[in-house]
């Protein structure tokens, strides 16, 4: 059995200092006491059989605590039961824990056992027992087992001097696999005195702080340098360590001369042996993590300062969207709309929610016809496509010609980013080209019908003049040479043939010649239909076209033709007060078209869905100032001129109609180079 402390004590050899076993054990309580900071440290000795404290050796016991902590047979406290359990008991609140007997509660409390650990070193029959101001936790109790087992080594050896040197030789190794480990890290550690002395460093840190006769007077210099930074890092932590115990400190690397950046991590220690007290050091090289920060911080700079350029730039381009009078929509290369100015949304998306069920269907159609448009441009793989669409105004309701450019806009690396579409609205301008054709038309059929009655005036007084011309030639041929009246026969021969002169010029004047070139048919009728194609819907006339691909050019004056197919169109107009249909079509003549001159002709058709032309009237209508127009809406010269233009051009004109069920005229013009 295991003899109490003081009898172990006894029986040691005085004379040798390693047998006696305070000494021994003191050493170990002392470094635990600084390295944990607790108060009280102390080892004490539990009769198995009585179940009591028979001794004790440690740091601040004194005889109150010793009764404080000595139990009774019927009253086991926290150090037996730590023996007899074989397990570690923690007390953090004595005046209410059941494991301290009632009557020493209070005493604990006085004496400063706040909180306490008792850990059984078995198998001798000792406690190792720390107390401290704060809570004992179950991390404290395993940074204590290590001790517990080194104070069994001692306390189990009967040699006091072999315990002793084994003891020794396995803190050395201990002490070595520390001195190991500590080098095996890359980070500087050094442990300073009070001073800022240096004491110890491992490898990493000596290459820092630690110079040798070899070394270069630049890397000498350098290290001098390292270790003031240090001293002076080490005070400002000293002076004021409210800061935290992370500090940036800058040294200077003793082969390469860069800057090196090092977070500084320090923590007080307390050397158990001699009372000195001095900061553990951590160095933690974080020079490439504060390069990438800094690096990170400017990149997050220039994000910053082009967000507020990007920013600025969009509200440049919103303001001049907005500033822009015609409607602008921004779609992604899909079509899919991501930005209109405002005159666009009025045409698109109205906010108005009391007429949305109203207007959704005009919303939605203008969007399905850009998006056509769109589709269109995708499938020419065109960078700008220009026309024109028909919009509906979601106020008025009325139609609007809409003349799109659209524009594909591309990146850097030629990616399609985006389509911006620009509408111009030209209702006012095909309305006022309509108009202005119209007065021009009229104005050209009144010119043609007072050359075409000047011209009729004069062929009927030249057939009569042509006969005073004769007669008067056929006088002067029977009267002599002498004859008194021969002078005014030949006065008046003179004054007949200089009537029929002006005549003829009178003629020549109404035929002028016009300058023709090649034409195409189906082009010149698709620019008459866009002129008034608008108008006509405003009567809810509907225009067909079925023009054949292909068809020979014309010589032709493209003017005096489009004339002639507005006058068609127009009358078809009339004729279809309550709308209809308007066909238009071209192709070859057959051998089957009988109804007109054999030759090579190019046919253009004209059909109404209208009232028709009753049969009294269809011999007449080709004749100067017949009309069929009601109340006067007409001047009786447009199918006259047409007629005459159509002539001169070599061509034929008919027309075919049955009341009530429309009316047909189809005008057969001569290719180029069959007339």
């Amino acid at each position: 059995m295991v003899r109490n402390l003081p009898e172990l004590y006894r029986s040691r050899d005085i004379d040798n200092p390693s047998g006696d076993l305070k000494e021994l054990l003191m050493p170990t309580l002392r470094e635990l006491a600084g390295t944990f900071d607790y108060d009280r440290v102390l080892v004490a000795q539990v009769d198995r059989d009585q179940c009591v404290l028979r001794g004790t050796v440690g740091i601040n016991v004194s005889d109150e605590l010793f009764d404080a902590l000595a139990s009774r047979l019927d009253e086991r406290g926290p150090v037996v039961q730590a023996l007899l359990e074989a397990r570690a008991i923690c007390v953090n609140d004595p005046l209410h824990d059941p494991r301290v007997p009632e009557n020493v509660r209070r005493s604990y409390v006085e004496l400063g056992l706040h909180s306490l650990a008792a850990i059984p070193l078995s198998p001798v029959s000792c406690v190792l027992v720390v107390s401290r101001g704060r809570p004992v936790t179950e991390a404290d109790i395993n940074e204590l087992l290590p001790y517990a087992e080194w104070l069994v080594a001692i306390l189990a050896e009967p040699v006091g001097a072999t315990g002793y040197r084994e003891a020794s030789e396995k803190r050395a190794a201990q002490n070595d696999w520390l001195w190991r480990m500590l080098n095996a890290t890359q980070d500087p550690i050094i442990l300073t005195d009070e001073q800022n002395n240096v004491l110890m460093a491992n490898l990493p840190a000596e290459r820092l702080l630690k110079a040798s006769p070899e070394d270069s007077p630049g890397k000498r210099r350098a290290i001098e340098l390292n270790n003031f930074f240090v001293s002076a890092g080490l005070s400002s932590v000293t002076l004021d360590p409210r800061e935290g115990p992370g500090r940036e400190l800058t040294l200077v690397d003793p082969i390469e001369g860069a800057e090196l950046l090092f977070e500084v991590i320090s923590a007080p220690a307390v050397n158990a042996h001699t009372g000195e007290r001095g900061p553990v050091s951590v160095l933690k090289d974080v020079t490439d993590l504060r390069h990438a920060e800094d690096e990170l911080r400017r990149s997050l700079e220039e994000l910053r300062t082009a967000e507020e350029d990007a920013r600025s730039e969009r509200d440049w381009l919103n303001l001049i969207l907005e500033s822009v009078a015609d409607p602008i929509v921004v779609t992604d290369p899909a079509g899919q709309i991501i930005r209109l100015n405002q005159p666009a949304e009025r045409l698109l998306h109205g906010h108005d929610d009391d007429q949305w069920d109203q207007i959704s269907t005009v919303y939605l159609t203008n969007e399905a016809k850009i998006g056509s448009f769109l589709l269109q441009l995708q499938l020419e793989s065109a960078w700008v496509r220009r026309g024109e669409l028909e919009l509906v105004d979601p106020d008025s309701r009325e139609p609007m010609t809409m003349g799109v450019t659209a524009t594909v806009v591309c990146d850097e690396l030629g990616q399609v980013t985006a389509i911006v579409l620009v509408l111009h609205d030209l209702t006012k301008a095909r309305e006022l080209e309509r108009r202005t054709l119209e007065h021009q038309l009229f104005e050209s059929e009144k010119l043609a019908a007072i050359g075409r009655m000047a011209a009729a005036v004069a062929h009927e007084v030249n057939n009569p003049l042509e006969s005073i011309t004769n007669a008067l030639y056929l006088a002067l041929s029977e009267l002599p040479q002498g004859h008194m009246n021969r002078k005014y026969l030949e006065i008046a021969s003179k004054e007949t043939q200089r009537v029929s002169g002006i005549i003829r010029q009178m003629l020549g004047f109404y035929r002028p010649a016009a300058s023709q070139a090649p034409t195409d048919v189906n082009a010149l009728l698709e620019e008459s239909i866009t002129l008034l194609e608008r108008h006509l819907r405003q009567f809810d006339i509907i225009v067909e076209r079925e023009l054949e691909a292909g068809l020979p050019l014309v010589l032709a004056s493209s003017e005096q033709l489009e004339q002639v197919f507005l006058n068609l169109f127009l009358n078809a107009k009339e004729a279809m007060p309550g709308g209809g249909t308007l066909s238009i079509s071209t192709r070859l003549a057959r051998e089957t078209d009988r109804e007109f001159l054999a030759g090579r002709y190019i046919l253009v058709h004209v059909r109404d869905t209208g009232l028709g032309i009753p049969p009294a009237h269809l011999p007449h209508i080709f004749d100067p100032f017949y009309s069929t127009k009601r109340e006067s809406n007409g001047t009786g010269l447009g199918l006259w001129v047409s007629l005459g233009i159509v002539q001169n051009h070599g061509g034929q004109i008919k027309v075919f109609s049955r009341p009530g069920r429309g009316t047909t005229f189809t005008v057969a013009l001569p290719p180029e180079g069959t007339q």
